[in-house]
């Protein structure tokens, strides 16, 4: 919602659903506009929906509503591109065009936020109580967050996330195959990936460094001068929070091997392919029912 008020998106009515905390409600452009039960709305007053949440309770709502407004435009969270994907494919570029590729791995640690606020309540709760001697029960995620790593599995009925992510970085980046580890950990906000990257030829660090400062989406937060300096580095909580960039740091180059240090905004990267969806229904009204 930030960033479809900071693009000056023309929405004329707001209707803030949720399936819980009806009582709250939500800003946009500086106006409050409340709660409503998503259970009960009459979806024949809106024009088309967004869905930022996943879960199976969305799930089943959203075939209610299917069967109800076949023709109502439907923007879905897991519509859009996983971030990890896209981030691996902003690095991957650039490396292929300079040296060729042969082979990526990358490992994710994922924030606490991409479960929504239940998900950042709980890693709250779990750390205060491990402080008072607490024995910390797992809700939302399925082991102990607090001081922990927890590897994403698939759930019942759930793809698995380590194969979405490589067949979306896949088609961002020209076919390439990226192999995944994916964990969450215990960061409210802002994501981690330190990605290997095997090249077919030799890649000359200072050409990859100029490429990265032209390449749009990338803040680089390393040159030479500062690359041991540990104040220099990139991190989850003080520089990714809020930014559409991915910030890169610690590169490191030896023979055909390349390994790359980057932090990124999951949530915000994710939001931000939302607002261009909402912006493309707009743009193109002759496609779908908006005007």
């Amino acid at each position: 919602m930030a960033i479809l008020d900071e693009r000056e998106v023309p929405i004329g009515r707001l209707f803030a659903l949720t399936l819980s905390e009806a009582e709250a409600s939500a800003v946009f452009q500086g106006a409050s506009w409340p709660h409503q039960d998503a259970a009960g709305f009459d979806y024949s007053q809106a024009q088309a929906l967004i869905v930022t949440s996943r879960g199976a309770a969305i799930t089943r709502l959203l075939e209610r509503i299917r069967a109800e407004r076949p023709t109502m435009p439907i923007l879905e969270a897991d519509a859009v591109d996983p971030s990890p994907a896209v981030i691996a494919a902003r690095l991957i570029k650039p490396i292929a065009a300079l040296a060729g590729l042969v082979s990526a791995e990358a490992f994710v640690t994922l924030p606490v936020a991409v479960a929504g606020k239940e998900g950042v309540d709980e890693l709250l709760q779990q750390t205060r109580g491990l402080f008072n001697m607490e024995s910390p029960e797992p809700e939302i995620f399925p082991l102990q967050i607090a001081f922990n790593l927890v590897p994403k599995t698939p759930g019942k009925n759930e793809p698995d996330y380590e194969a979405l992510l490589a067949q979306a970085t896949a088609k961002l980046a020209n076919g390439v195959s990226v192999g995944f580890t994916a964990v969450t950990g215990p960061l409210f906000f802002g994501a981690a990936m330190a990605m290997h990257v095997r090249t077919a030829q030799t890649l000359d660090i200072e050409m990859l460094r100029n490429a990265l400062q032209h390449q749009d989406g990338i803040t680089l937060m390393e040159a030479a001068e500062l690359a041991n300096t540990p104040a220099a580095m990139p991190t989850p909580a003080t520089d990714a929070q809020g930014s559409q960039d991915v910030f890169v740091g610690r590169i490191r180059i030896d023979g055909d091997v390349c390994r790359v240090w980057l932090v990124f905004d999951p949530i915000t990267l994710e939001a931000a392919q939302m607002a261009a969806g909402v912006e493309n229904w707009i743009d193109k009204p002759a496609t779908s029912m908006l005007t």
